[in-house]
């Protein structure tokens, strides 16, 4: 929540990039004025209650807003799906206005439960998700994780021009034991154990 805090002044324009059905933003609307979202699969995006505007854009090609449009790129849980994660960041950092804030949580593969968790089948990835986390099937996507270790995505980051001004280690794994009794524990004592910079989640800020 800081890095949003930060990011967004009252009046702002923002863009949740790959939006699907809901947005973290709506929580953020009285400083909010205009609120777009993106997203390749359009009835998802149509779904969603909380944008001013849905376009369907693929976020690896060229974005359908003019440079400098908006204060707030916003991307949850979107980068380890990128084939070309570069030209997604290219994208995101030329319609962001002077001064503004890309803020991404992504999935962090120098987390040794999620290198392992790449390996199991697909179906099994999936059971663990639906029955674990409440995951519905529609809104799981395929996975490559081109940008997925601390390295990589600092990397990827300041190709484009992007200066990181957080970047935050967070423990999210017991989201996938929600549901299943006596995993939630051991995942969370798996991750306490872990140092700061493998825990599960990336949350970071650029501009």
């Amino acid at each position: 929540r800081r890095l949003l805090d930060e990011a967004l002044a009252p009046g702002a324009v923002a863009l949740d990039a790959g939006c699907g059905r809901t947005t973290r933003l709506r929580e953020y609307r009285d400083r909010i004025a205009r609120l777009v979202g993106v997203d390749r699969d359009e009835a998802a995006g149509h779904e969603n209650p909380f944008l001013d505007e849905f376009l369907r854009a693929d976020l690896e090609r060229p974005l359908p807003f003019e440079t400098d449009t908006f204060d707030l790129v916003y991307a949850n849980f979107v980068v380890e799906h990128l084939q070309d994660p570069e030209r997604a960041f290219a994208e995101w950092r030329r319609v962001l206005k002077p001064g503004g804030t890309l803020v991404l949580l992504t999935s962090n593969r120098a987390n040794p439960v999620m290198a392992v968790a790449d390996r199991v089948p697909r179906r099994a990835r999936m059971w663990i998700k639906r029955r674990g986390a409440g995951a519905v099937e529609r809104d799981v996507f395929p996975t490559v994780y081109r940008a997925n270790t601390p390295e990589k995505l600092a990397h990827v980051a300041a190709s484009v021009g992007f200066t990181a001004v957080s970047v935050e280690y967070v423990a999210t794994l017991h989201r996938y034991g929600a549901r299943l009794p006596g995993l939630r524990p051991l995942l969370v004592a798996v991750e306490r154990a872990l140092p700061a910079a493998r825990r599960s989640t990336i949350v970071a800020g650029y501009r």
